[in-house]
């Protein structure tokens, strides 16, 4: 009875994978919607441009997507855009509903209208432009089809016969041999014959050929890799026709008929060759080898219409344009093979915790599954068949923890006993379908309290070893099934004192056992019976680094890889930290749990957070989601490998994903640039990016939008931009694509872009912008030497003046010098004489005689006073070379008038040197009161005058061997008062040392300027 069931199951359970596995293909789609900035959830029509930008027609306006942001032209008024096509120049041709054929070039990105009324019978009503390869211009209207020149806007109208159809008639194709084809709806197809100017019908309503007349409604279609034309219906399904043999076929759902709207051919997950149709109600798939249709059935919560379908050629990327938004399959974006467990196949919902290949089969095409509960299952990738296999007595509370299949092909399975119950040790025979009651299994019942078997593996040996967290490791002689572990029970409880629980064991290919704990990595030392602690103290001493080891693996090196909590090491055999990952490096989640290389060395880790791969000799970090196609982010310990480790095996909720690494991570096509757009203080800036872009002054802060037109997840690719002639190091912003830079001085600069993608491939061409900010009017070099010589011309002027007023001040010096001496001079010297004179002519000499000498003195004195002004006025005598003469002469004269032996030393280079006035004034009187002190006073034998100029200072010493004074009780004295007052006015120093019978020196300094 249980075998026929069996049987039954077996039999049921091919037919449903087998159906599975034939119909959909397994893609998964984004939607853009208007919630992404998508002007109008109904979107009407797509294509790409020369550059790579996709354009969107929708029912508000035509926009340009860059795979993160829409750009809308919403004037002039265009509504329900149903064709746009972009010429050789890039120019965007677009047919509108409101304002006719529109065009937006591309170096000012501005739509304008070229709708003229009259132009066409029916009005400004257009659609389906297109463009073919002899660069002229096709649009259809309500009444029939025109050709456009591109160039010079000139149309030509081809009518159609007016049926009760009233729409945009046709839409176009152009096939390998160059031929256009016109679908004109109930019109029928027609092919344009170049040589003629004519449209001739070859199948449809308008068809002259017998037998080809049917009245069949077409929609949209396409052509073929092969050359076949591929048209929808509304009343015929699917329908190939061969443009060769001018044949048709038609195709329908077996199930139901079908309006198919559009049709695209592409190729599913496999490379396998599909056409994907569009229907009034949602997206389908043709698969031409089986001649059936099938259908996406969720891909929105209702029923949809599909507009068209636009599949790029470079990379595969397909668009499917809708009445909720738009569909997105990128082949990238599915490298992620999804396999759903069948339908029906369990009764409760299940996760996959372990895959491990069936050893039975060389291919290496056949797996074990062991699920969460419910049994495992046998599955045959090859076939796609799945065979579920049940614990005895409908056991469903077993989690399977491990798998171990033996040389035989007998399966160890350790499970966790969610009931309890004891027994947590499985033993299943493939060959003979059924569950084998073993001595050594019967054996491991009474060991745990508990059977929670969370770990066991067979060691080389052929020894088994079993283990749970909190109650330690058994180790058994499979011939005896006798208890051989090497530890005692006792020593195991002190290892695992204070909550060191055991997390996982792992053997290595030397046959050593590594033990991953809550304290650390251990290595099982059987000889020694103790457990060695190989955590490095690089690791124990690391600020709050948390030692505890969720699992463990051995690399093609013989390394060891640690998954911990919040970071993940590797270490050489001896415990040597080799590496040391945290989520500075790129893990997005603490918990890790389950480690895996694959053939490229590359390791993948288990993560709440997602799929982390980390290649060694990038030392970079690639995560993974659901964003690229994993079923669900969290992969704890349930990350494995195909045999060649060319795949890993994902277990997920009621499935698991298929990663194909070579595909992943072979040389991928590197993501070109774009510039999105260039902002000056948030206004767009209409330009053509190829020439240099000026800015002025005040726009000398900008924005530059741009992306790599890969249309992959954004966090799949990276960004780096430098703006040369202001830094000269490169920003890698990661996955922004945004340059930002404000202030900048005036000058020529180049931004330089690239991007790459997330494994750290960097694209080797780089898009330059080149930017040039003018300078301010005073910033400019005609401004700068006009105001130079704006300046030389004041200072001249200034100069010049200057001169002229000193002149102007010598002259009058020079005037007033010669009136002092001619009228003063004169005066007092007549006035000196008559006084002589007077004396000679006295009657009483005696009582006259002391008055006159005085009045004589007096005016002998101010004569002398005056003639010392005269000669300091005069500006002959500036220099200081004729002011030392005066002084010398001075000198001379009154100390040999006294019989007074002098030594007067001058410097011989003082002819360059000249004084002001003033300065010349108060160094002579200085001069002049000093002699006449030492004649007076000093009653000396012996005087010396030395000058001297040193450094820009001019010193003056005066020394005699008189009689000398106390200067402290001369200082009330006019004389003494009067020398320091006009050395301050010299701003120098004036020093007098002197004490009785030890003679007088006076010295004096004060800065020059030569």
């Amino acid at each position: 009875m249980t075998n026929t069931f069996y049987y039954k199951g077996w039999l049921l359970f091919v037919f449903l994978s087998s159906l599975v596995h034939a119909q959909l293909p397994s893609v998964s789609f984004e939607t853009i919607t208007i919630q992404d900035g998508l002007p109008s959830n109904t979107t009407y029509f797509a294509t790409q441009d020369k550059q790579g930008f996709m354009w969107f027609g929708t029912r508000t306006c035509p926009t340009r997507y860059d795979g993160s942001t829409f750009r809308s032209f919403l004037t002039p008024e265009t509504n329900l855009v149903t064709g746009i096509a972009a010429d050789s120049q890039n120019t965007i041709w677009i047919s509108s509903d409101r304002n006719g054929i529109c065009q937006i070039k591309s170096n000012s990105m501005n739509m304008q209208s070229l709708y003229k009324p009259g132009h066409t019978p029916s009005g400004p009503q257009s659609g389906s432009f297109f463009i073919d390869s002899y660069g002229k211009g096709w649009y259809s209207d309500m009444q029939g089809i025109n050709q456009m020149d591109l160039t010079t806007h000139k149309t030509k109208y081809y009518p159609l016969r007016q049926t009760n159809y009233v729409w945009i008639k046709a839409s176009f194709l152009e096939d390998s041999q160059h031929t256009l084809w016109a679908i004109c709806t109930d019109n029928g197809l027609f092919r344009y014959d170049r040589n003629k100017d004519t449209f001739v019908c070859v199948l449809g309503a308008d068809s002259k050929v017998p037998g080809r007349s049917d009245p069949i409604v077409f929609t949209k279609g396409c052509v073929d890799s092969k050359g076949m034309l591929w048209l929808g219906s509304e009343n015929r399904g699917l329908i190939q026709y061969n443009p060769h043999t001018n044949t048709y076929q038609t195709f329908q759902d077996m199930n139901r008929p079908l309006a198919i709207t559009c049709v695209r051919e592409g190729f599913d997950e496999n490379n396998q060759r599909i056409l994907w149709v569009g229907t009034h109600e949602r997206l389908w798939v043709y698969r031409p080898e089986q001649q059936k249709f099938y259908d996406f059935t969720n891909l929105f919560p209702d029923a949809y219409n599909v507009y068209y379908i636009f599949r790029e050629k470079t990379n595969g990327i397909v668009w499917v344009c809708t009445s909720e938004g738009i569909l997105k399959y990128h082949p990238q974006s599915n490298l992620i093979h999804k396999v759903q467990l069948p339908v029906n196949l369990l009764q409760f919902s299940v996760t996959v915790n372990v895959i491990t290949p069936d050893q039975r089969d060389s291919t290496g095409q056949s797996f074990w599954l062991g699920l969460s509960r419910q049994g495992l299952l046998h599955w045959n990738r090859k076939s796609g068949q799945f065979k579920h296999i049940h614990f005895p007595q409908n056991l469903h509370q077993a989690e399977i923890t491990w798998i171990d299949q033996r040389p035989d092909g007998i399966l160890w399975i350790g499970v966790n006993r969610w009931d309890y119950k004891r027994g947590g040790l499985f033993v299943y025979d493939p060959g003979s379908d059924r569950f084998l009651d073993t001595p050594l299994a019967r054996s491991t019942i009474p060991f745990y309290s508990v059977s929670f078997f969370m770990y066991g593996f067979f060691d080389k040996s052929q020894r088994l070893w079993i283990g749970n967290s909190d109650e330690g490791i058994h180790v058994l002689d499979t011939k005896t099934t006798r208890d051989v572990t090497p530890w005692s029970k006792v020593a195991q409880q002190q290892f695992q004192h204070n909550s060191n629980l055991i997390n996982d064991l792992y053997q290595d290919r030397q046959g050593r056992v590594w033990l991953a704990t809550y304290q650390g990595l251990y290595l099982a030392d059987e000889k020694q019976k103790r457990f060695v602690s190989l955590d490095s103290i690089a690791i124990k001493n690391n600020p709050g680094f948390d030692q505890t080891v969720n699992s463990i693996y051995e690399d093609h090196q013989g390394h060891i890889w640690a998954a911990r909590w919040g970071s993940i090491t590797e270490t050489d055999s001896k415990g040597n930290l080799l590496t040391l990952l945290t989520s500075k490096d790129g893990l997005y989640d603490r918990e890790n749990n389950g480690i895996a290389e694959d053939t490229l060395g590359n390791i993948w880790i288990g993560n709440f957070e997602g799929l982390h791969c980390y290649n060694p000799f990038t030392k970079r970090i690639i995560r993974f989601t659901i964003n690229d196609g994993l079923s669900q982010n969290n992969t704890l310990r349930r990350v494995f490998t195909t045999p060649n480790k060319k795949e890993l095996l994902i277990g997920q909720k009621n499935g698991f994903d298929i990663v194909n690494v070579s595909n992943l991570m072979k040389k991928p096509v590197l993501p070109t640039l774009a510039i999105s757009s260039f902002q000056v203080h948030d206004k767009v800036l209409q330009t053509d990016f190829t020439q240099p872009i000026k800015l002025e002054r005040h726009d000398n802060a900008f924005t530059v939008n741009f992306v790599a037109l890969n249309y992959t997840k954004l966090q799949n690719n990276q960004y780096a931009y430098l703006l040369e002639g202001f830094e000269e190091k490169w920003h890698q912003s990661g996955s922004a694509h945004v340059a930002y830079y404000t202030n900048l001085d005036p000058g020529s600069y180049t931004l330089r872009l690239k991007a790459g993608d997330a494994f750290g491939n960097w694209n080797p061409h780089i898009t330059s912008i080149h930017i040039t900010i003018l300078p301010a009017f005073y910033e400019t070099w005609w401004f700068r030497i006009m105001m130079a010589v704006a300046i030389l011309t004041l200072l001249y002027a200034l100069y010049h003046y200057r001169v002229q007023q000193i002149l102007q001040l010598q002259h009058v010096r020079n005037r007033i010098s010669a009136d002092l001496h001619d009228e003063i001079g004169s005066s007092l010297s007549g006035i000196s004489i008559m006084g002589m004179m007077v004396k000679q002519n006295l009657q009483n000499p005696a009582v006259s005689s002391p008055f006159l000498d005085k009045m004589m003195e007096e005016v002998h004195r101010i004569s002398s006073s005056m003639d010392d002004i005269v000669w300091s006025i005069n500006p002959h005598n500036d220099e200081l070379s004729i002011l030392v003469s005066r002084m010398v002469r001075y000198a001379s004269e009154l100390l040999e008038a006294r019989n007074i032996n002098y030594h007067i030393q001058v410097p011989d280079s003082i002819e360059n040197l000249k004084l002001e006035m003033e300065k010349r004034r108060d160094f002579y009187l200085i001069f002049k009161e000093a002699i006449n002190n030492l004649v007076k006073y000093a009653h000396c034998s012996h005087a010396r005058i030395t000058i001297t100029v040193n450094h820009h200072q001019l010193q003056m010493l005066i020394e005699d061997n008189g009689i000398g004074f106390d200067p402290a009780s001369h200082q009330d004295r006019n004389g003494l008062r009067n020398l320091q007052k006009r050395a301050e006015n010299l701003k120098g120093a004036l020093s007098i040392r002197s004490a009785l019978g030890q003679g007088t020196t006076i010295r004096l300094q004060f800065p020059v300027i030569h």
